[in-house]
């Protein structure tokens, strides 16, 4: 390999480590934008039920139906890498202004739903 070449090689090797770093940093943006409140400056609350056997992927979509996360596959994404009891089924009433981490949290717990 001559050293035209191998200044070719370090360049596009270069380039897509770039590529990938400039990825990397989107995504986490975006995954950083979705963890926020739809409108954190709402006071309006939105009930919701969970119905019994509801899959993780059944409760993302409910809840973006609902427009309490912005995006649906980051609230399932977060379910399913920070769950600690499941979520629970029931009728749960939730705030616009909650993030995924706090909704998360609440419809993980017994005592905030109400059973039908």
């Amino acid at each position: 390999m001559n050293n035209d070449q191998l200044k070719r090689q370090n360049r596009l090797v270069i380039f897509l480590i770039g590529i990938i770093v400039v990825a990397g940093l989107a995504i986490h943006q975006y995954f950083n934008y979705s963890l926020k409140p739809v409108d954190p400056s709402s006071r309006q609350r939105v009930t919701v039920v969970i119905p019994a056997g509801a899959t993780d992927h059944r409760v993302a979509k409910i809840m973006k139906e609902h427009h309490l996360v912005r995006s649906q596959f980051v609230f399932y994404y977060y379910l399913q890498t920070h769950k600690t009891h499941g979520v629970k089924a029931g009728k749960f009433r939730l705030a616009r202004s909650a993030t995924v981490p706090e909704l998360a949290g609440v419809l993980q717990q017994n005592r905030a739903a109400e059973k039908r």
